[in-house]
Order: C-alpha cells, then sequence, then structure tokens
C-alpha cells in the first residue's frame, strides 16, 4: 500500500474517524480518506452504513444484531456498518 501508515503507530499521528450516512461507497467519502491518506499524516479510520441511509437519523435498532464488515480502502481501516432499523420520530 503506497502511502500507508502503520495503524499501531497511533502516538505518532491524530487519529481522524471519517463517517457519513450516505454508505461506505459514497464518492464524497472515498475522496476524503483518500486525500487524508496520502497527506501521510493521519491515522484515517472509516466507519460507514453497508449502504445508504441518509435521513435516517431518529430511528433506532431494535431486537436485530448490528454488524460490521471489514473493508478494503487502501491505507485506512475501515468498517461497513449493517443492520435492520427500526424508524422512531421523535416530536420537535
Amino acid at each position: 500500500m503506497a502511502n500507508s501508515i502503520d495503524v499501531n503507530a497511533s502516538d505518532q499521528f491524530p487519529t481522524i474517524l471519517v463517517t457519513n450516512d450516505d454508505g461506505i461507497d459514497a464518492p464524497g467519502l472515498r475522496s476524503l480518506v483518500r486525500v487524508l491518506v496520502s497527506a501521510n499524516r493521519y491515522r484515517v479510520l472509516v466507519c460507514a452504513p453497508g449502504s445508504e441511509n441518509s435521513a435516517v437519523s431518529h430511528s433506532i435498532t431494535w431486537r436485530h444484531p448490528i454488524s460490521a464488515k471489514r473493508v478494503d480502502i487502501d491505507g485506512a481501516t475501515a468498517y461497513a456498518v449493517s443492520g435492520f432499523f427500526f424508524f422512531f420520530f421523535f416530536p420537535h
């Protein structure tokens, strides 16, 4: 992996967690991670939904397990998270 850093060297580089609600394959997430990794100054962690989940911020996981699957993104430690979401809207 070109431009990759030792993920165990957490004391040498600040850690940046990148997340979104558009999914692990969203172009914006991938572009941001690519720029951060290419800087070779950060330990980059990625955790995002396995698929697009926009507008579900008032949801909770209910009675079903959440899973995290390791995803290959050069230079970053990345996981796609999936599970069953039960939509529960709170009054504003």
